[in-house]
């Protein structure tokens, strides 16, 4: 799986301050979608070990509310094998 980008202190993507995890790849294609590039199952770097204690310690502050999974649908990479 890769990922876009992480957000460490999000506001935009949940309730509260959240950290916020970009997974690349969708097959929606929606006309208007912000993210184009984003598409592409092989965008942005891979999800690595490294990647995941980035993303716990980042969810360590007692400000932050939670973990915000974004993209086409996270799970889906799961279900089709890409993962």
């Amino acid at each position: 799986m890769n990922y876009g980008t992480i957000k460490k202190c999000d506001i935009a993507n949940g309730e509260g301050v959240r950290v916020s995890l970009f997974v690349s790849g969708c097959t929606h294609r929606c006309r208007n979608c912000f993210n184009r590039e984003a598409w592409d199952f092989e965008y942005g770097r891979p999800f690595t070990p490294e990647t995941e204690e980035e993303i716990l310690k980042a969810l360590e502050p007692d400000y932050i509310n939670g973990l915000s999974l974004l993209g086409e649908s996270p799970l889906s990479r799961r279900i089709r094998g890409r993962w």
